[in-house]
């Protein structure tokens, strides 16, 4: 076995030894997108988009998608111009339901008793106000609830016309505290995304939604300072009175979604497409201002090149899409089935320009679910090692480097710094969900920042992004895509050998991941058998998929990738060896691994995808909440947390759901999908996926075959 692993080592070294001073482009085609890469253009574009609070279907919003456009335009995309989609609360697109929008001209609260205090202005501070609070006039008692989401925070509390002072999470506290017990409105230190540094800044005023759809009320958002300066004070006695003041409406309105293009020279050969998302708070430099303007930056150094020569131009178009996360996606594509059809790979940014030593984050070039292998993921990390390790050696030597890659140019803004940055598998969590999931299935390259202490507040400005930062993610998702455009079937004898080192090393990986699940004593010996061979082969499906949608991509002959697939399996077939001799030495019984399953037949069922396109989550609606009502939902299983899974240690009940509903494709089982989804998550009991399913076909999501 240490040969085999030896071997496989010598193999990827030959190969990315091969690689080294091309990757995937001509040294000349490399140094060109290089010297034009920009990080002053984007930092600029990105002080024009913080000044603005771009909530979806806002003038604001509006105002920054009008700003784009005329980017666009000014950097030479052709058909460059925006749309606008309808939305009402009930209008769908593919599955998903639209939301509604929102208009404010005014948003105050006071303290006017016992002293005269200014606590927060939507004017001046927009955050203040939480999305979609609606006009009131409110003068009241502040009473403090605690965390709010609970009937036992109400207990011996009078709240009716008064204004509640609660930390939980916002639509639930507006469901209890206005929906049920007739406060007139909330003032909240609701926390969001927990990292490890949470807490530790007190002044941080976090950003906060209430439900459009529910009770109508309003919301300020204060510090957690500031929160526990006004508990501390109630809790003396205090006798505390608020003035709310607020001019706003919810209704119907339009989401605006920008595009254009970079033609390709065969019109019938598709569209490689650039995406991110424009809404967000003000300022929302990190999340998600700096993807807008790096994906704009690689639009600009795209065309410009391609235009002058510098370029070939090439086959595949490139189209770049700003609108409001996930909804303006889902829009775009129903509304324009055609292009949803022509795509064929996808690059999203969602933050990409914190400065980690600032941010404490990391950046992540996040590959595709196990759903939908693909060779993208590994284009775009051969870049990243590459612009990595040029940044590492000028950080180190003081001088460039070739391949090089980047130093802060002179009189530019930006640092000096090493690039802070991994490869990790599928993370939920942006637009990339829609483009991967199964019925839309253009596998993304998923570039992002994570994590991001300043996430979803008013600190999240212009002082956090590194301009060198922004040059570098522009640099790379500008080659990354120019290669998913340009790459042909003639270059496949010459790509394939490094995909499949690449493959390789994910082999290897996995069966030290699978020897240890085999030797795991917390399990009986015929299960850890099963889960072990079975990662195995879902890796290797998995792997030889990978190398398989390279050939399919290019349009290449169906069998040139044959030998490297023989190869994968081959190797899978010699650590399936060292597998059963040591699941057998542990005590498991017969000849091959059995299936740990309480039911055969139920294990048989296959299910087929119907309806409409999209996966199941949005941003305000989730699919099966919405067709199966609250008391059905809180039935599944897997999504409220009964059985829990057998070998995961967090819960990941979000990306089993995701998946589970993405391998359904009318030929696995219930038995099929249950083995791909536990070999990429953890192994997960076949009657939580059977039950799962069960609620996707009673909302008319899948049928059974």
């Amino acid at each position: 076995m240490k040969s085999l692993r030896l071997i496989c080592c010598a193999l990827v070294l030959c190969s990315l030894c091969a690689f080294a001073q091309e990757p995937f482009l001509s040294k000349d085609g490399w140094t060109a997108l290089r010297n034009e890469a920009s990080g002053a253009a984007p930092y600029e574009n990105l002080r024009y988009l913080t000044d603005l609070h771009r909530v979806p279907a806002t003038p604001d919003y509006d105002q920054a998608a009008q700003f784009v456009l005329q980017r666009a335009r000014e950097y030479g995309l052709s058909d460059a111009h925006s749309e606008e989609f309808p939305i009402d609360g009930s209008k769908t697109y593919g599955l998903m339901r639209s939301y509604l929008a929102w208009t404010v001209t005014e948003g105050r609260l006071w303290e006017v008793q016992p002293q005269h205090l200014l606590i927060g202005d939507w004017k001046t501070d927009p955050i203040r106000l939480a999305d979609y609070s609606q006009s009131a006039d409110v003068e009241a008692q502040l009473v403090d609830v605690g965390n709010g989401t609970g009937e036992s925070d109400y207990s011996a509390k009078d709240v009716r016309g008064k204004l509640v002072l609660a930390d939980g999470v916002l639509a639930r506290v507006q469901e209890l505290a206005v929906g049920k017990y007739g406060a007139a409105g909330i003032v909240s230190d609701m926390p969001n995304q927990t990292t490890a540094w949470a807490g530790q800044d007190q002044t941080l005023v976090r950003w906060g939604h209430l439900n459009a759809r529910g009770p109508a009320t309003f919301a300020f958002m204060v510090s957690r300072q500031a929160a526990e300066s006004l508990r501390g004070r109630l809790r003396n006695g205090a006798s505390i009175v608020l003035n709310a003041h607020v001019k706003a409406t919810v209704g119907a309105g339009h989401w605006t979604v920008v595009t254009g293009t970079i033609p390709g020279s065969d019109a019938a050969a598709g569209e490689v497409v650039y995406s991110c998302h424009l809404d967000h708070e003000r300022p929302g430099a990190n999340d998600n201002g700096s993807g807008c303007v790096t994906i704009l930056e690689s639009a600009r150094v795209l065309a410009r090149l391609i235009v002058s020569g510098a370029l070939p131009r090439p086959q595949r178009s490139l189209r770049f899409i700003w609108g409001p996360e996930v909804e303006g996606t889902m829009a775009f594509l129903a509304t324009h089935p055609e292009i949803r059809k022509s795509l064929h790979a996808n690059i999203h940014m969602d933050m990409v320009g914190g400065d980690p030593f600032k941010n404490k984050s990391v950046f992540h070039v996040t590959g595709t679910p196990w759903s939908l292998p693909s060779f993208v993921t590994d284009v775009g990390a051969e870049f990243l090692n590459l612009i990595r390790t040029g940044a590492s050696e000028f950080a180190a030597a003081g001088g460039p480097s070739d391949p090089g890659i980047i130093e802060t140019r002179v009189g530019e803004q930006g640092t000096r710094n090493e690039l802070i940055a991994d490869i990790t598998p599928y993370s939920a969590g942006s637009d990339h969900d829609d483009y991967d999931s199964s019925t839309i299935a253009v596998p993304s390259l998923y570039l992002r920042d994570w994590p991001d202490i300043y996430i979803h507040t008013d600190h999240d400005n212009l002082n956090q992004i590194d301009a060198t930062k922004l040059r570098r993610v522009a640099l790379l998702g500008a080659a990354s895509g120019y290669v998913y455009a340009s790459v042909e079937a003639k270059q496949l004898s010459n790509l394939l050998p490094f995909f499949l080192a690449q493959s390789q090393i994910r082999l290897a990986n996995s069966l030290a991941q699978a020897e240890k699940l085999a030797n795991d004593s917390q399990l009986d010996p015929n299960v850890a058998w099963y889960e072990a061979r079975n990662l195995l082969a879902q890796v290797s499906r998995r792997e030889i998929a990978s190398l398989h949608s390279l050939v399919q991509y290019t349009a290449g002959s169906v069998n040139a990738d044959a030998d490297d697939a023989k190869a994968l399996l081959a190797q899978v077939a010699g650590y399936n060896v060292s597998i059963d001799s040591g699941a057998k030495a542990r005590g498991a019984k017969g000849n091959a691994p059995v299936a740990p399953w309480t039911s055969q037949a139920e294990s048989r069922r296959i299910p087929l995808r119907i309806g409409e396109f999209g996966p199941l989550t949005y941003q305000n609606e989730n699919v099966l909440h919405a067709r199966l009502g609250k008391q059905r939902y809180a039935a599944i299983r897997l999504l409220n947390n009964e059985g829990t899974p057998l070998l995961t240690v967090r819960d990941q009940s979000e990306l089993y759901a995701y998946e589970i509903i993405n391998f359904v494709d009318g030929k696995r089982s219930v038995g099929e999908i249950r083995d791909a989804v536990s070999a990429e998550y953890g192994a997960l009991p076949l009657d939580l996926v059977s039950d799962y399913l069960n609620a996707c076909a009673e909302a008319k999501v899948i049928q059974w075959k």
